[in-house]
């Protein structure tokens, strides 16, 4: 229990250092868009809960869709650039993003009632 425990303390760490990694090349390299950006949070995030799930740990459920949200985002937000749209959009996809996760989570989690 206590190696199971030590490893999900240490792959937290070593994704927040990820994290951090990832944003500072993003913010120092050009090129790297803000939906790239998001799309490699969203892989690092998702990589911590695949890296507990192959040594047997419970994954966080909030990472996991917090994962997919942000990956969601940025590939839409990467659409977005890729037809020249405004950047005022940017966040306005992030809210609709949201806005369906809650609505799927919902859906998923409880039964339609009768």
């Amino acid at each position: 229990m206590s190696d199971k425990k030590t490893f999900n303390h240490n792959l937290s760490i070593f994704g927040w250092g990820a994290l951090f990694i990832w944003w500072g090349i993003a913010v120092m390299i050009e090129p790297v868009t803000l939906a790239m950006t998001a799309m490699g949070t969203g892989l690092i995030m998702l990589a911590v809960n695949a890296a507990r799930v192959l040594r047997g740990i419970r994954p966080v459920r909030s990472t996991t869709r917090i994962g997919f949200t942000i990956i969601a985002w940025g590939i839409l937000d990467q659409v977005r650039l890729v037809l020249g749209l405004p950047s005022g959009l940017s966040f306005a996809l992030a809210l609709m993003v949201i806005g369906l996760n809650i609505w799927v989570t919902q859906i998923v989690r409880r039964p339609v009632l009768e």
